[in-house]
């Protein structure tokens, strides 16, 4: 039954990490900007426009409306940046098992790892593309009006936020199908969590599938505006996380409160009433569920739901300054830092005060 349940685990992994590489292989990682449903959708508009001015652009173009023919769909094709979540994914799960030898785990455990690791590969994998057609569910159902480009997964669209969540439930999984307590999965694969997030930022400098403005320089400033290689800082200070950090529940308080502020200094077009960032709600709500745990642990429930409206009512006051107010970009993210800064600070100080709860 065991060896089983081991080569069926086995194939379900090797068939995820078979996928990657060609993930994302039509545009970048915004459809909005590269996709082919809009142009698909042009040329239509196009050779049903009957106006005196279409016809002219048609006989000047050589042209007739009946010739203008839909684009082909595109089709998979291999991927750099796919590969290079493949490489990473390979190295998390070699990390996992690392973490478990360094930790001296007994080999009760191997299996349950094993499971984990085999179901938070392809659940992450499958996580990331659901959250990013919920968030952007309006450009594929109403802007270009073509649900079935959700399941088009190599024409580009993940969310970082969603394969860490469906990994995690992954692990999760596997701790109660082998009946353990799930925190003893989910501590071994925080720091390879983390690590894989830093994975992903890298891949998008180094491939320039779209994360970030890439200025060169990792803080600069662009007519007046603050622009910083949101990759390349993003990929050092989650390392550092990965390798100080090596508890589940706050490396995901951690890696949340971080990414509130870095996603800040993204600039493109998945926003939310805006000027907030889609991953930066994830990322507070990451948060905040850590957090609350702490909380839960040492009785500070309803302090730690209002520190956490308190520091999103701030951080919505300044990415809305940040859009549309004067004030000083640097100033503004000053602030912002400072907020955050103490937000992590009230969330390490509950949990060193869970620990001794606990223990």
């Amino acid at each position: 039954m065991r060896k089983g349940a081991v080569a069926l685990l086995a194939i379900l992994l090797a068939a995820a990490l078979a996928v990657m590489p060609f993930l994302c292989s039509h545009c970048s990682l915004r459809p909005e900007r590269a996709t082919a449903y809009y142009e698909e959708n042009a040329r239509r508009d196009a050779a049903a426009d009957d106006s005196p001015e279409a016809q002219l652009m048609r006989m000047l173009l050589g042209g007739a409306a009946e010739e203008a023919k839909a684009m082909e769909p595109s089709r998979p094709s291999y991927s750099n940046y796919g590969l290079s979540l493949a490489c990473g994914a390979l190295l998390c799960c070699g990390e996992v098992f690392l973490e478990w030898k360094y930790r001296k785990k007994g080999k009760t455990l191997l299996f349950p790892l094993f499971a984990a690791v085999s179901l938070a590969v392809p659940l992450g994998l499958l996580g990331s593309r659901i959250v990013y057609c919920a968030v952007n569910a309006g450009f594929y159902l109403h802007d270009i009006q073509s649900p079935e480009a959700m399941l088009r997964v190599w024409e580009g669209g993940l969310s970082l936020a969603g394969t860490l969540c469906f990994a995690a439930l992954g692990g999760w999984i596997a701790a109660k199908l082998c009946r353990i307590p799930a925190r003893e999965i989910l501590d071994l694969l925080a720091p390879a969590f983390v690590f894989f997030a830093a994975w992903a930022c890298f891949s998008d400098r180094l491939i320039e599938a779209g994360y970030g403005p890439e200025d060169g320089l990792p803080l600069t400033v662009i007519q007046g505006e603050i622009r910083m290689d949101t990759a390349r800082v993003t990929f050092t200070l989650l390392l550092i996380l990965a390798v100080l950090r090596r508890d589940f529940p706050r490396s995901v308080f951690l890696y949340g409160s971080l990414m509130i502020l870095l996603e800040s200094l993204r600039r493109d077009g998945h926003m939310m009433w805006g000027f907030v960032h889609a991953e930066q709600v994830f990322a507070l709500c990451m948060a905040l569920f850590a957090l609350l745990y702490f909380a839960i642990k040492i009785k500070r429930f309803w302090l730690a739901i209002g520190a956490t409206a308190l520091m999103a009512g701030i951080v919505i006051a300044l990415e809305f300054a940040l859009d549309r107010s004067p004030i000083s970009d640097w100033l503004l993210y000053g602030v912002f830092a400072l907020v955050m800064a103490g937000y992590i600070a009230l969330g390490l100080v509950w949990s060193r005060k869970a620990e001794k709860a606990l223990s």
